[in-house]
């Protein structure tokens, strides 16, 4: 079962809920998908509702469906454990059964100025309890910083919440919690009906330096699943002796401390993959569609997914826009910059700030590829 969302829905997904006949539910964003002319399997509230039910097995596009869901059904086991996963304040009391030296803080947005920040264990990361993407969060590493993070929570912050729901973005509590100087990886994952963790892919989250919070430049290779699988898999393992999470789809951040080597999480994002379109990446390296794999109880196959493509680095660049303008993005352009594209989708929708999205393959000859694109503006792309 599945509850399709704004902002956004991917053509492969689409294309498979179709195929298969996957019990979606009969929201806006269905209801324009059928206009559209796709043929979705389409269920009232209350059929969803009793389907799930019966069948206990549920993934959600967006973090926006979460207002239904916890509309619906409100006292479910589902939604106590998905309340927990998304306040970061409640996640981060359940990791410290995993990781009991780990410093965080809970605080009221209102409070936040009467925070010494010489009395802070700088440096920290500053964001809301419930968030999502970049949205609120601060990298924190001097008095100074402290000040400006305050100043724009104060001009911005409510107006970027009014963009999400406040089951997905949320303005009255923030967490501080130390930073982890390190690299940092996305990973999706579900657990089947017995509870067992199932690693779908795992994605380096490159930034331009250690002050960005972007989401530019995700990047996946053989290198960076098996050096990383280990570590990931483990904590799925340690996460699931808490909370005991079954038939459960999720996307974990992580940041792997470069002093200790010691993966540490970031947030999880219940009921779904990797946001937008980032999880069909995995399309283009091993051929499998995520969901497929949580819907039909599979997972790539680790000893053979990366054969034949050993030493090549599969990426997704998300063209974000760098201020508001109404110019398209030159999408030949772009695509004339790099030796291996494999997809783009221009993303013609004026209430995301991003042009599009980018799929390559970079062989080892054209690393460069990648670094120029990350520090890029765009501005030479625009048409």
């Amino acid at each position: 079962m599945i509850i399709l969302e704004k902002p956004y829905v991917s053509a492969p997904l689409v294309a498979y809920l179709e195929e298969k006949q996957i019990p979606v539910l009969r929201n806006d964003m269905a209801e324009v998908l059928t206009k559209q002319g796709h043929r979705l399997n389409l269920l009232s509230d209350n059929q969803f509702v009793e389907h799930y039910q019966q069948s206990g097995k549920l993934y959600a596009v967006s973090e926006n469906a979460l207002v239904w869901l916890y509309a619906q059904l409100p006292e479910s086991e589902l939604v106590k454990k998905v309340k927990i996963l998304k306040d970061k304040a409640a996640f981060r009391r359940i990791c410290q059964q995993i990781y009991p030296d780990f410093y965080y803080k809970e605080v009221e947005m209102k409070s936040l100025h009467n925070i010494n920040p010489d009395e802070l264990p700088l440096p920290l990361v500053l964001k809301p309890s419930v968030g999502f993407l970049s949205v609120g969060v601060y990298i924190v590493r001097s008095k100074e910083e402290w000040q400006a993070a305050l100043d724009d929570i104060d001009k911005n912050f409510a107006k970027q919440c009014a963009v999400f729901p406040e089951t997905v973005v949320r303005s009255e509590n923030f967490v501080l919690e130390q930073f982890i100087e390190g690299e940092e990886y996305a990973v999706d994952a579900y657990y089947d009906a017995d509870g067992k963790p199932n690693i779908i892919n795992i994605f380096h989250h490159i930034f331009k330096n250690e002050s960005d919070v972007s989401d530019r430049l995700y990047c996946m290779s053989k290198q960076i699943f098996e050096t990383n699988y280990p570590a990931f898999n483990q904590f799925c393992i340690d996460l699931n002796g808490v909370l005991g999470l079954k038939n459960f789809p999720m996307h974990v951040e992580f940041r792997v401390d470069k002093h200790s080597g010691r993966a540490i999480p970031i947030e999880v994002n219940p009921l779904r993959f990797a946001g937008m379109c980032l999880n069909d990446l995995t399309r283009h390296t091993c051929g499998l569609l995520p969901v497929k794999a949580f819907f039909e109880g599979s997972h790539p196959d680790y000893a053979t997914m990366w054969k034949g493509i050993e030493e090549d680095v599969f990426s997704f660049v998300v063209l974000d826009k760098p201020y508001e303008t109404t110019r398209p993005l030159d999408f030949e352009a772009i695509k004339k910059h790099f030796h291996g594209v494999l997809e783009t989708r221009d993303i013609q929708n004026s209430a995301m700030s991003i042009w599009g999205f980018l799929f390559t393959k970079t062989d080892p000859a054209h690393h460069e590829e990648l670094q120029e694109i990350l520090h890029s503006t765009l501005e030479e792309f625009i048409a």
